[in-house]
């Protein structure tokens, strides 16, 4: 028969086994927590180690002191890159070779068929699109805005102020410094990107009048002297691409805007000298190599560019909407045109041209030398 003392010694053994157990479960589950601590560390000190190694890594490509400043001078493709990849966008950022993004607009090939205009502005491919040995253009692409002062290089930038008081030398030098491909819009691009509003049934609206549009009161943009709309003191000159989406060429976020009005764009490939035309066969073919015509203006200065008349007629002419057919009358502008001497053109209208402002508003009227606050210049590219 067992005893008390034993019945009692029995439980003491028991228990202690059970606490035994315990204690050596209680030790497996710390050391593998132990474990598990050990090689999360081990992952992130791998992490921050790869970390470490990618930040330098963009340093070191970039150029650039610090991975902040990689970053930042990244951030224009970051940029681009969400506005390419947003529904019916056709606007990315391209970088040029002063180390500038630049937001430009595809405007893509297209014939005179395409848009229902062969029989009165020719055949085929519109000539802005052909090469020099006439090979096609894909597309190009159309600076957004007007191009702005970054320290003293051209950039086409949103909201900024419109580099103004440049003449045509210097802008088209400026444009050409961005790199290969990139120019001065030319008189056939300003037309294929006319044309292509014309054949969507839409003209833009612009800065007519001191910072609003002179018909549509209620559209602004912002004067880059903070002014009200309609002050009729200081600079109404408005910051690029702050009006509505109707002072751009497809009345959407993404097109080309402040064709009409705000301050006038140089542009390249055509130029009157003594009452006659002379003209680019090709886009980028040299100023001493154009075309002298014998066309002159007769008459029309100061009056609507539609009823405006000419000395004659001539195919490039009309493709380069100098001369009108009846389909390109219904381009809105005005005509300035002085006789005598070589006066170089700038198109789309100043900030209080009220209704003489608009796609095919030309002014012929100064010299490659003249500089104002309401005129500028719009770079283009096309990739080689």
């Amino acid at each position: 028969m067992t005893t008390t003392t034993e019945q009692e010694i029995a439980k003491l053994v028991s228990a202690s086994t059970k606490l035994t157990e315990e204690v050596a479960l209680q030790k497996d589950r710390l050391t593998g927590a132990a474990n598990i601590a050990t090689t999360k560390a081990s992952e992130s000190a791998s992490h921050a180690q790869k970390a470490t190694e990618e930040a330098a890594k963009a340093v070191q490509i970039s150029g650039l002191d610090t991975v902040d400043a990689a970053l930042a001078a990244r951030e224009g493709e970051f940029v681009g890159n969400a506005v390419s990849n947003a529904t019916g966008s056709r606007m990315k950022q391209i970088l040029d070779a002063n180390g500038n993004y630049n937001t430009m607009v595809s405007i893509p090939c297209f014939t005179f068929d395409d848009i229902g205009m062969a029989d009165l502005l020719g055949t085929g491919v519109h000539p802005a699109f052909l090469r020099q040995d006439a090979s096609i253009i894909p597309e190009i692409w159309v600076g957004a805005y007007t191009a702005s002062n970054k320290s003293n290089k051209a950039v086409v930038q949103g909201g900024a102020d419109p580099w103004n008081t440049i003449n045509f030398d210097d802008a088209k030098a400026k444009c050409a410094e961005m790199g290969s491909g990139w120019h001065m819009i030319t008189a056939m691009e300003w037309s294929a990107v006319s044309l292509w509003c014309l054949a969507n049934g839409f003209q833009p609206d612009g800065n007519t009048e001191y910072g609003r549009n002179h018909a549509k009161k209620f559209q602004s943009c912002k004067r880059m002297d903070g002014k009200a709309p309609n002050d009729r003191t200081g600079t109404p000159r408005g910051l690029c691409g702050t009006g509505p989406d109707s002072w751009r060429h497809d009345g959407t976020p993404f097109g080309i805007s402040d064709l009409v009005g705000n301050v006038w764009e140089w542009i390249d490939g055509f130029k009157l000298v003594d009452n006659k035309f002379h003209v680019a066969s090709y886009s980028g073919q040299p100023e001493a190599d154009w075309t002298a015509t014998d066309i002159g203006i007769t008459s029309g200065s100061g009056g609507a560019w539609g009823s405006s008349t000419l000395s004659g007629s001539d195919p490039i002419l009309k493709q380069m909407l100098i001369e009108q057919v009846d389909a390109t009358k219904t381009l809105e502008g005005g005509l300035w045109f002085n006789a005598v001497g070589e006066r170089l053109p700038f198109r789309g209208g100043f900030w209080y041209d009220g209704s003489n402002c608009g796609l095919a508003a030309l002014s012929l009227s100064f010299g490659r030398s003249a500089r104002g606050s309401g005129v500028g210049c719009r770079p283009a590219f096309i990739a080689v």
